[in-house]
């Protein structure tokens, strides 16, 4: 190791420890729900308000980072030895960024990050996407017509009794979608009418698609027929046998009157046996939306009493999709179940552990596996 090194290493130690932490250990008692919150398991003895904070300082001092999702993993009533199995976000994040691209930054994730280039590549290669009848870029509208023509805003009026979903083309967590139906020659929003210049001034700047709204499978609207409601389905290559496996996922449910599954807007994340499809007895919602569930709120479906249709199918083809993106290390895929079979929304490199870590159990065993060599 060279003296530069030697000096910057010290010097990341001291902004670290004498300045970051502290500082991080400062927000933690500003932020009581990090530590005294309801807990998601009130069937069980709870640790203290005090218990809790602790543990929270120490996952500061190993990891800078407190565990947001202390409450959700159930990390207030369960044993020493259960918590060990959870993985904190920090170390995750830090190593999936490497494998994913850090390491190799021009690699295939662009093809993830970009929802146009996305639904270019999986058609390519097989794969059913919801289609685009729009596209929004450099303020100019595109209209697909067996390739994308330059038009204006009046033409989307054009569309025959069709529902799209209208995303940036690079948004997360479902920030910025919002459902435009166009009926009878005139659009709405929310149900109200709007005219075609009010689209083009909601979305100028940005940079997005129209897409036709999935017909997903009457098992699926079943269970909660107000939105599409996706696996995130996590797919990661091995680094000791450079196989392709499947980590526990989550299935993503809308509640409440939502259009969108995401538990970010209110929806309810619930893990499933990859086998057969079966949910688990709960469904977990995010703190401010409420805790968990045996129950879906709006259609009363029993959640461990339903199986996610085609889920082997899904599977097959998001271990085929992965090995066309041979550089990437980890994808959690977004996946809706058409009434013919999977239809893929999206893939995310930048997939978070959380939601599986909830919705199953801890992931430490399956990290350890997947993303070391030894």
């Amino acid at each position: 190791m060279s003296i530069f090194d030697k000096i910057k290493r010290t010097y990341d130690w001291a902004i670290s420890n004498l300045y970051v932490k502290p500082l991080l250990l400062k927000n933690l008692l500003r932020n009581k729900h990090l530590y005294d919150s309801s807990s998601y398991y009130p069937d069980k003895e709870a640790r203290s308000k005090r218990q809790n904070f602790i543990f929270q300082v120490g996952q500061i001092i190993k990891y800078g980072l407190a565990n947001e999702f202390y409450f959700m993993y159930g990390l207030d009533v369960k044993s020493d030895e259960e918590r060990k199995e959870y993985m904190n976000y920090q170390p995750f994040m830090i190593r999936r960024n490497y494998l994913n691209y850090e390491h190799n930054p021009h690699n295939s994730t662009c093809i993830l990050r970009n929802k146009l280039y996305f639904d270019i590549f999986a058609n390519a290669i097989g794969i059913t996407t919801p289609k685009i009848r729009a596209y929004y870029s450099n303020d100019t509208l595109y209209i697909w017509n067996d390739g994308f023509v330059k038009t204006s805003f009046d033409e989307l009026l054009n569309f025959n009794n069709v529902e799209l979903f209208c995303k940036e083309t690079e948004g997360e967590c479902g920030v910025g979608i919002f459902r435009l139906v166009i009926r009878n020659n005139k659009a709405y929003i929310e149900g109200l009418e709007i005219s075609p210049k009010d689209i083009e001034t909601k979305i100028k700047g940005c940079e997005y698609i129209f897409q036709e709204t999935v017909c997903q499978h009457p098992e699926m609207s079943r269970l909660y027929s107000g939105s599409i409601n996706t696996m995130r389905l996590v797919t990661v290559r091995s680094l000791k046998d450079g196989e392709i496996h499947i980590m526990p996922s989550i299935l993503r449910i809308g509640a409440h009157g939502s259009f969108v599954d995401n538990t970010s807007q209110g929806g309810l994340a619930v893990g499933f046996d990859l086998n057969t499809g079966q949910l688990h007895k709960y469904g977990f919602y995010k703190p401010k939306f409420g805790l968990r569930t045996e129950v879906h709120p709006d259609s009363l479906v029993r959640l461990n009493e339903f199986y996610i249709p085609m889920l082997k199918d899904a599977e097959e083809k998001a271990i085929y999709f992965h090995t066309m993106l041979k550089d990437v290390h980890s994808i959690g895929w977004d996946i809706a179940i058409g009434r013919t079979g999977p239809i893929f929304i999206e893939g995310n490199d930048n997939w978070e552990i959380n939601g599986p870590q909830v919705g199953n159990h801890g992931l430490k065993k399956e990290f350890e596996e997947y993303f070391f060599e030894k």
